[in-house]
């Protein structure tokens, strides 16, 4: 009997709280950058962007090599075209692009301090309202051209 409330004890004693600040889970690809601390972004963007066939807008993100933007982007046809790019000596340089696509999920860590564009194209023919997402983490900051 005696071994028995031993271990009544010590399992009632497993499943007390340990007395951490419970915080939400940070998204995976922010918990695969140990730069970034599993809590909630700095700021979140939620907005929709109206594009015209042929149209584009850009959001610039200001960031380093410490910092991360989450990007989540949403189109209801796969006709959106859209890129991360530098303007680095006065050229052009992709860090990535995507062409018709009608949902996006990508983390972004810039490779250097500078300003970065999210690109975002209507290459359709129609009309179309792209919900755009981006979480910050670190000292990224954000703004539309």
């Amino acid at each position: 009997m005696k071994h028995l409330t031993v271990v009544l004890v010590l399992a009632v004693a497993a499943c007390g709280d340990d007395g951490g600040t419970q915080l939400p889970d940070a998204a995976p690809a922010a918990d695969a950058n140990l730069s970034v601390d599993a809590a909630p972004p700095r700021q979140t963007i939620m907005e929709t962007q109206t594009l015209q066939p042929s149209e584009l807008v850009e959001g610039i993100m200001t960031g380093g090599p410490s910092d991360l933007a989450l990007i989540h982007l949403e189109a209801p046809l796969s006709e959106l075209d859209w890129n991360i790019h530098g303007h680095a000596g006065g050229s052009t340089q992709t860090v990535y692009e995507e062409l018709n696509k009608m949902t996006v999920d990508y983390a972004f860590t810039p490779s250097a301090q500078t300003d970065w564009w999210l690109l975002l194209r209507n290459s359709g023919t129609t009309n179309m309202d792209v919900k755009v997402t981006v979480k910050l983490y670190g000292n990224m900051q954000w703004r539309w051209q």
